[in-house]
């Protein structure tokens, strides 16, 4: 069981997440596409995506009234952002990248 401090810890990473997204974002469109931008938000998208849905199982699948489907849930949720973040790896090293994708996106 997670005590009462649980809650604001995941809020702060939630918050943090997503002012790191900010930079992240804006850079791209100033400078263009390019190779580290693509790696960090390989890692901080899918992270910002996987605190969102904990939230979510934490709020709707509650340990205590549905305990096989929570542990199912986080599982999967952990499983599922792994393999995103394996495949956000595999499109910026072998593909064109999360930033050149979104800027073709974006000027078509």
């Amino acid at each position: 069981e997670h005590g009462y401090e649980h809650g604001s810890l995941h809020w702060n990473k939630e918050r943090a997440s997503a002012i790191a997204l900010i930079p992240l974002i804006t850079t791209q469109f100033v400078y263009g596409p390019h190779s580290i931008v693509d790696g960090l938000l390989g890692v901080v998208l899918p992270w910002h995506l996987y605190l969102g849905f904990d939230s979510c199982i934490t709020d709707y699948i509650q340990k205590r009234n549905y305990p096989r489907l929570h542990k199912l849930a986080n599982w999967t949720l952990a499983g599922t952002t792994g393999l995103v973040m394996w495949g956000c790896y595999e499109f910026n090293t072998n593909d064109i990248g999360i930033t050149e994708l979104m800027q073709r996106f974006f000027t078509a």
